[in-house]
């Protein structure tokens, strides 16, 4: 897994179809995701802005696994919108699995993420802007390996998913934000 995780990382378009094909990475790309989400978890609790709030160890640990939590559940998401975008609008061939597999895997970069609890605010966004920066751009050669696209349809299929998932983000959110208490 540690292994997979450091050529995802160097963006290794090998071990991208190597984990699509593998059926029994399944596990380890969840544990990928997991890991990654968490470090983004305890990465988010243990920030100065977190800790300004003065929450407990209880406050901490809750904060780190919901953040954790919500990591995952965002990244399935998109998982669902990248597949169904890349299979029935650009025609990628790939099943759920074989597309899911590379993207939880591109997740291995946001291990670093916990370092967005260093105590000075520059650094902390400039770690967050590079790892994201990292991830996305992993996201999009998972994308690329795994449906068998170029670097054009896999960026197409990259942004119309992201739009897809603004614009409903926007639409709940305005109802949301509408309802009353």
């Amino acid at each position: 897994m540690w292994s997979r995780m450091k050529k995802v990382a160097r963006l290794d378009g090998a071990t991208f179809l190597e984990l699509r094909n593998d059926n029994k990475a399944t596990g380890q790309a969840i544990g990928v995701l997991a890991l990654a989400s968490l470090s983004y978890g305890v990465g988010q609790a243990l920030s100065p802005a977190s800790l300004a709030g003065n929450y407990g160890l209880y406050g901490i640990i809750v904060g780190a696994f919901a953040t954790m939590l919500i990591s995952m559940i965002a990244l399935l998401i998109w998982s669902m919108t990248s597949y169904l975008v890349g299979t029935k609008l650009f025609k990628g061939a790939t099943s759920f699995f074989g597309l899911l597999r590379p993207l939880f895997f591109s997740a291995s970069p946001g291990l670093l993420l916990v370092f967005v609890s260093i105590p000075i605010d520059l650094a902390s966004k400039a770690v967050a802007a590079v790892v994201l920066g990292w991830m996305l751009i992993a996201e999009v050669f998972a994308i690329k390996n795994a449906m068998g696209f170029d670097m054009q349809r896999s960026m197409l299929t990259f942004i119309v998913g992201f739009l897809i998932l603004l614009l409903i983000a926007t639409t709940f959110g305005g109802i949301w934000a509408k309802r009353k208490p």
